[in-house]
C-alpha cells in the first residue's frame, strides 16, 4: 500500500521550512507552493558559527525517496535572502528552493 504525504510550503511575507530529515518517503509527492514577497532572511555567523538563511525551502535529508514526485513551484519577488559567515564558518542561503542530501 502507498503512503501519500503531502508537503506544502505556504510562505507569504515570511519564511517557511519543511523538513523530512531521516524519513522514509515512498509513493509520495512533496510540493513547494511558496508565495514570497517584499521580504528579507538574514543570517549572519562569525567564528565557527553556521549562518542559514531558508525562504520557503523544503529540506530533505538524509531520507530514503521512492517512486516520488517532487515539484518546486516557489514564486518569488522582491526579496533578500542573505547569509554571511567569517572564519570557518559556513553560509547558506536558500530561497523557494528544494534541497535533497
Amino acid at each position: 500500500m502507498k503512503t501519500l504525504m503531502t508537503i506544502v510550503v505556504l510562505g507569504l511575507f515570511i519564511s517557511g521550512n519543511a523538513f523530512a530529515a531521516g524519513s522514509k518517503i515512498k509513493g509520495s509527492t512533496i510540493t513547494n507552493k511558496a508565495n514570497i514577497t517584499s521580504s528579507q532572511n538574514i543570517a549572519f555567523a562569525m567564528g565557527k558559527a553556521k549562518a542559514e538563511a531558508n525562504q520557503g525551502s523544503v529540506k530533505i535529508k538524509g531520507s530514503k525517496i521512492k517512486n516520488s514526485t517532487i515539484t518546486n513551484e516557489a514564486n518569488i519577488k522582491s526579496s533578500q535572502n542573505i547569509a554571511f559567515a567569517m572564519g570557518k564558518a559556513k553560509a547558506i542561503a536558500n530561497q523557494g528552493s528544494v534541497e535533497i542530501q
